[in-house]
């Protein structure tokens, strides 16, 4: 009985792994009501020029932990953490672009569906933060 209770289980735990893996919905590219201007950033060269040439009114957001942004994120970005945006959403002005990112698109698309809610309307998902592979900013410490 306990052999078969350790089969089921270990059964039950593959299939869990696999169905997070490769059924996960991936909400890369998804655009709010106002925001198909931003589909060009959707292309990382595009976003890289950003980075080069920031435009005041466009927000790049790192949704990650801040642990994982000051390890390493992508120029320019600001971090507004998947678990404290509640808190943290109204120092975001209304009417500015953001083009968000994380290290799964379904964090990055609660955040987007929240602050879509809350008013804000021109958003891109930008997808996974390993798309990047261009030059990463590193910070060297951690503000508490």
């Amino acid at each position: 009985m306990e052999t078969f209770l350790l089969i089921v289980s270990i059964l039950a735990i593959g299939f869990g792994i696999y169905w997070y893996f490769i059924h996960v919905p991936n909400y890369a590219g998804y655009i709010s009501v106002n925001g198909e201007h931003l589909r060009k950033y959707s292309k990382p060269e595009e976003l890289f020029a950003l980075t080069q040439s920031p435009i005041d009114d466009i927000w790049i957001v790192d949704t990650r932990e801040e642990e994982y942004f000051l390890m390493g994120h992508i120029p320019t970005a600001r971090n507004y953490p998947y678990d404290e945006i509640e808190n943290l959403y109204s120092e975001i002005p209304l009417g500015t672009k953001l083009i968000l990112y994380c290290d799964l698109t379904l964090k990055t698309q609660t955040v987007i569906n929240f602050l879509e809610e809350k008013g804000h309307s021109q958003m891109l998902n930008w997808g996974k933060y390993k798309r990047w592979t261009y030059p990463e900013k590193v910070e060297e410490s951690i503000s508490f």
